[in-house]
C-alpha cells in the first residue's frame, strides 16, 4: 500500500471570480464555476480576453492604446457610433458627424481623426475628435474606401483603399488639411497600417488579380520601399505599434488568428488571438496592442495582447 504521509503542499486558493495573473503556474479554485485553474506564460506574448463593444460591428476604424482606445464608424447602422475604451469597458462617446464603413483611423482618444469610407458613396470626409465631439475637418485629395491610416491628428497619413479600382495614394495631414505623398508600390485595399507620417508601415490586403498579399512596404515620408513579407499573407488585417516594431492581426479569407511581429525587418508569428476573425479595429503598441470589433456575426469581442503573456487555463480534475 503507498504512504503518502511524506508528501507536503499548499492550499489551494479559492475564490468567486478569476483573478488577474501575472506570475506563471499559478493555481486556484473558482468556486463559482466549480474548476481549477493555472495560468499559462508566453514569453512572445499572447492574447486575452477585454470588454466587449457595446455596439457588435466590422469595417470599423480604431486608435489610440490598449488602455485608452477609440472605435468608431462600421457596418452597423447608422455607422456613427464612437466609443472610449479605458482597459476594461467600452463606453459611448460622440458620434461621427458623417456615419460610415471601411474607413481610416489614426491619432489617440482625446485627439482622433478619421476619414475617407463609405457611406455611401465612397467619402473623402474628414473628421476630428476632442475627447467628446467629432468636427469636420479638411477634405481628403481623393475619396476611397478600405484605406489604412497612421500617425497623429496634426501628422496623419492615409494610404492605399479602392476607387474603383485599388489605389496606391499616399495622403498626408498637417491639422488642416491634405497633401500628396508618395504613392504605394503596389496598389490594394483592406490593408494594414501602423507608424508614424515620416516612418509609416503598410502590409497585407489586397489588389488587382490579387486575392490577398503579403507584401510589406515602409515610408520615409516621401517614399514607399519595400519590407519583409508577411508570413500569411491576408487581407481585412488590423494593425499598431511602428515601423520597426509593428503588430498585424486577423484577417482573411478564412478568417484568421494569426499575430505577427514586425521588427523593421521581417515579421515573426507569435501569439494567436482567441477569435478568428477579419474586418477588425486595431489600436495600441507591439507590446501592449488591442483589438475590436470585426466579422463573423459582426462582433463587438475585444482582445488584448500584451508581452509577456499570461492565459489561463482550466484544469480537468479527475
Amino acid at each position: 500500500m503507498s504512504d503518502y504521509t511524506g508528501i507536503q503542499g499548499q492550499a489551494v486558493v479559492n475564490v468567486s471570480s478569476d483573478p488577474s495573473v501575472s506570475v506563471a503556474a499559478q493555481v486556484w479554485y473558482n468556486n463559482a464555476t466549480y474548476a481549477f485553474k493555472i495560468t499559462n506564460y508566453f514569453p512572445g506574448g499572447a492574447w486575452a480576453t477585454g470588454g466587449n463593444l457595446a455596439t457588435a460591428r466590422h469595417y470599423l476604424a480604431g486608435a489610440g492604446i490598449q488602455t485608452a482606445g477609440l472605435a468608431f464608424g462600421g457596418t452597423t447602422a447608422p455607422g456613427n457610433q464612437t466609443e472610449e475604451y479605458d482597459g476594461s469597458t467600452w463606453t459611448a462617446g460622440g458620434n461621427l458627424g458623417t456615419g460610415r464603413q471601411r474607413l481610416g483611423g489614426a491619432g489617440t482618444q482625446t485627439a482622433g481623426l478619421a476619414f475617407g469610407g463609405l457611406v455611401p458613396p465612397v467619402s473623402n470626409s474628414t473628421e476630428e475628435y476632442d475627447g467628446s465631439t467629432w468636427t469636420v475637418g479638411g477634405i481628403l485629395g481623393t475619396a476611397r474606401e478600405r484605406l489604412a491610416g497612421a500617425g497623429t491628428q496634426t501628422a496623419a497619413l492615409a494610404f492605399g483603399g479602392f476607387l474603383p479600382p485599388e489605389t496606391g495614394a499616399t495622403e498626408e495631414y498637417d491639422g488642416t488639411s491634405w497633401t500628396a505623398g508618395g504613392s504605394l508600390t503596389t496598389a490594394r485595399s483592406f490593408l494594414g497600417g501602423a507608424g508614424i507620417q515620416t516612418a509609416g508601415l503598410a502590409f497585407g490586403g489586397t489588389g488587382p488579380g490579387i486575392p490577398t498579399t503579403g507584401a510589406t512596404e515602409e515610408y520615409n515620408g516621401s517614399t514607399w520601399t519595400a519590407g519583409g513579407s508577411l508570413n500569411t499573407s491576408r487581407r481585412g488585417l488590423a494593425g499598431a505599434g511602428t515601423q520597426t516594431a509593428g503588430l498585424a492581426f486577423g484577417g482573411g479569407p478564412p478568417n484568421t488568428v494569426v499575430t505577427e511581429k514586425y521588427d523593421g525587418t521581417s515579421w515573426t508569428t507569435t501569439g494567436s488571438m482567441n477569435s478568428a476573425r477579419r474586418a477588425l479595429g486595431g489600436a495600441g503598441t507591439q507590446t501592449s496592442g488591442l483589438a475590436f470589433g470585426g466579422t463573423p456575426s459582426p462582433t463587438g469581442a475585444t482582445e488584448e495582447f500584451n508581452v509577456p503573456g499570461f492565459t489561463t487555463k482550466t484544469l480537468t480534475v479527475t
